[in-house]
């Protein structure tokens, strides 16, 4: 299957379900990118802090690409830790 936007979707619910659940995915946000460079951009919550961030396409397809996905989004999670809003409403 050809990776889309939709796939990239799926994907990204499906890595976070497992790698942080108490990530919320902007699922409008998410957009496959061609150029400059491959990938998807996508946006992310934690409590009331927010973060749009971008996805290289070897994070998220290829090979091992389960493995990559996890640990990137485990990696977001310590990011929007640093947020001051991350705790409000915690």
């Amino acid at each position: 299957m050809a990776l889309d936007a939709r796939e990239a979707l799926r994907r990204l619910r499906s890595a976070l379900a497992s790698a942080a659940p108490d990530l919320v995915l902007d699922a409008a946000s998410v957009r496959w990118i061609d150029s400059p460079y491959p990938g998807v951009k996508y946006g992310l919550r934690l409590g009331q802090a927010n973060a749009l961030l971008f996805m290289p396409v070897g994070d998220i397809d290829g090979e091992d690409w389960e493995d990559r996905l996890r640990a990137r989004l485990r990696e977001a999670r310590t990011y929007l830790e640093q947020f001051p809003l991350s705790r409000a409403g915690r």
